[in-house]
């Protein structure tokens, strides 16, 4: 099939401002999703009808297509949120913005989700720093802060980090390193054992710690990549009580949520 656009041309000017070349339904689904801001985050049906001023079944019609496109999602039972398809709109300039800026709707996402805490940690010397953070929306509440350090030989989040490195910096890094404190029976006591380790971890897309750790926390975390060079710049985590799921179902239902989101970051990470 072909368009023919050059007789359309000469009339553009002469149409820009006559509404009868408006599709009212491509204009107020628009409207819907501009209506999310910092202080609209997630809107019901009957919010969403009131500020385009259409009744409900209307409303819920533009919902039901945002939806289904992957530009809305079900936040509760009875909310609505942007969903990350969004994000693809504006790609050129987005893929500009920070890891921070990138990462913190998607986490968000991931915390509805899973409903556990969620966090995004980078490599510093020997240790992982934690540099977002975001609450679960449950009763647990991370002590987890912007800023908190924590070993990463002992982490499994350390250790995805770590597993990125060319060896002879790891060994570089842990020349002088005498803070070989153990947690569980898989944490490295020694650089030897801690090699032995990354070369396990290199093969994971993702890593699962059942209280390594902490021991009455179970964690799950994925690495992000840099599209244009491949190379490992972050780490994103999800963090609960060992209680709040079984150890099969966050080894798998969560761990694939997580490791979805890791790779919806690094689509936009240049």
């Amino acid at each position: 099939m072909s368009i023919m656009i050059d007789e359309d041309v000469t009339e553009s000017e002469e149409s820009k401002n006559d509404e009868r070349y408006l599709v009212p339904g491509l204009v107020r689904g628009l409207a819907i999703l501009q209506a999310f801001n910092k202080e609209a985050q997630e809107m019901t049906i009957s919010e969403i009808a009131e500020i385009l001023d259409v009744n409900r079944s209307s409303a819920f019609r533009l919902i039901y297509t945002l939806e289904s496109c992957g530009y809305l999602r079900k936040a509760s039972q009875k909310t609505y949120a942007l969903d990350s398809k969004v994000m693809e709109l504006g790609f050129n300039s987005l893929s500009k913005l920070s890891l921070l800026d990138l990462s913190t709707p998607l986490m968000k996402e991931l915390r509805d989700k899973t409903k556990t805490a969620v966090h995004l940690s980078i490599l510093e010397g020997t240790h992982i720093v934690f540099v977002n953070n975001i609450q679960s929306t449950g009763p647990f509440t991370s002590t987890i802060t912007f800023g908190t350090r924590w070993p990463a030989h002992a982490t499994v989040i350390g250790q995805l980090l770590l597993s990125s490195l060319p060896d002879a910096e790891i060994r570089q890094r842990y020349r002088k390193f005498n803070e070989w404190d153990t947690y569980s029976e898989l944490t490295p006591s020694n650089l030897k054992e801690l090699m032995t380790r990354l070369e396990y971890v290199k093969t994971q897309p993702f890593m699962v710690s059942w209280g390594h750790y902490n021991h009455d926390m179970a964690a799950c975390a994925a690495p992000i990549y840099k599209q244009s060079t491949n190379e490992m710049v972050a780490v994103i985590s999800v963090s609960g009580p060992i209680t709040s799921y079984e150890e099969s179902i966050f080894k798998n239902e969560i761990a694939k949520q997580v490791v979805e989101t890791a790779n919806k970051i690094s689509k936009f990470i240049y």
